[in-house]
Order: C-alpha cells, then structure tokens, then sequence
C-alpha cells in the first residue's frame, strides 16, 4: 500500500497596522538655529505698562498760572507732550515760536521746544478762542498741535516692546513671546512722523506648512505715526 503523505502547513496570522511617520511639525523647535538676523538686545516681557504719569508730569513742568500768556501756556503743553512722546522724563528748554502764537482760525505758526539738548519743532494750528470756565470774561485760546519731528528715548522703546510682548500674560502657547529682542538704540533718537525709524525689534516665530517647519526671526519695524506714537509693524 502506497502511502500518501501531505505536508504539514503551518498558518500563521498576522496582524498589524501602518505606524503614522512623526511629523516634522511635532519635533521641537531649534529655537538656535532661527534664520534671519538676531538682534543684541534682549527683552523681558511685562505687563506694566509703559509711559509717563499725569503725575510725573505735573512734577516735571507745573501748569502755568491762569493769568500767564498763550504762548507761555502753549509751550508748557509742548513741553509737557514732548515728554510723553520721548517716553521718560528730561531736560527740556522753555521753547520759542515764530511768530504770535494767538492767529485767526486755521492759521498755523511753527513752535520749538527741546529735550535732551534736541530740538523738536511742533505745527501749532489756530482754532480760535472760546469762553473760559474761570471767570466771566476769561478766554482760552484753542489749537492742534501736530510734531514735525518725533524725538524718543530707547529705553521707551524697550519698555514699550517688552509690554507689547507681555501684556498677554502668558508663557506659553502662540500668544507667548519667544525670545523678543531689539536693535541697539541711541540713548536718544529723532524720527519723522508717519515713517518707520530704520530700527527693529523682534521675535522668534515657528510655523509648520506641507510638514516642513520653519523658525526664524521675525522682524518688526519700529514706526511712528503722524501725533509722533511708537507702534512695532511685522
């Protein structure tokens, strides 16, 4: 008898699944490899808000009397903004202007005052004069004032950007500042209203598209409006 033999067969069953790749948007950040340029100055963030108080100013430059001229009246409160737009208290002179400085309505004449030793000129615009609220027959004069010439400090630049990039409160997630720094400003420094200043501060930025990330320095112009106020332009 012929015997037939079959060949065991050993079944074996496997199971299992496809592991996802790791993303490249999943790894740390390698915050030292940032591309771009960094800039020398670090800065702390904070939630104190820069500037000068009511108070320190009135400290600095006490209002003139009642009885004081316009123009004495006028360059005081050039003074006074000239202070808020540097950021800090200074030094400033008494001022001039060229010309009256009470002019009919719309008419204009250029005002000087100074801080620091720098000489910031203000367009003082007429808008007439109105009642007084001290005295029956008192008369105030009404005006604008408008900067030709900005002046600030770099230590109100720090300030102002370590707010700005604190104010959120938070540590953590994409609101959280990575690593803001600034250039290396001159102790004090001019700008023309409405343009950038040529100056820039910073922080890092971290993106991630089509699973390639990106970190790198993310640049903001330092700019001043028309009424001479800092504001930072990514």
């Amino acid at each position: 008898m012929r015997r037939l033999l079959i060949p065991s067969v050993a079944a074996m069953v496997l199971v299992g699944g496809c592991a996802e790749e790791p993303s490249a948007c999943d790894a740390q950040p390698k915050l030292s490899q940032a591309a771009g340029t960094k800039r020398p100055v670090a800065i702390e963030p904070s939630r104190r808000h820069p500037g000068i108080s009511g108070s320190e100013l009135a400290k600095a430059l006490p209002s003139p009397k009642f009885e004081a001229e316009p123009v004495e009246k006028v360059l005081n409160h050039l003074r006074r903004e000239t202070l808020r737009m540097a950021g800090g208290i200074g030094t400033t002179g008494p001022g001039t202007c060229d010309g009256e400085v009470v002019r009919p309505r719309d008419e204009t004449v250029r005002c000087s005052v100074s801080f620091e030793g720098v000489t910031v000129p203000w367009l003082v615009t007429s808008k007439g004069m109105t009642s007084g609220s001290v005295g029956p027959f008192s008369q105030d004069f009404v005006y604008t004032a408008k900067p030709l010439k900005s002046v600030h400090t770099a230590q109100s630049v720090y300030d102002l950007f370590s707010w700005e990039t604190g104010k959120n409160g938070t540590t953590e997630g994409p609101l959280a500042p990575v690593d803001p720094r600034c250039d290396r400003l001159p102790k004090v420094f001019t700008a023309k209203p409405g343009e950038g200043t040529g100056y820039f501060c910073q922080d890092i930025s971290v993106s991630c598209t089509d699973d390639i990330q990106r970190v790198e320095w993310l640049d903001r112009a330092i700019h001043v409006d028309e009424q001479g106020r800092l504001s930072f332009r990514a």
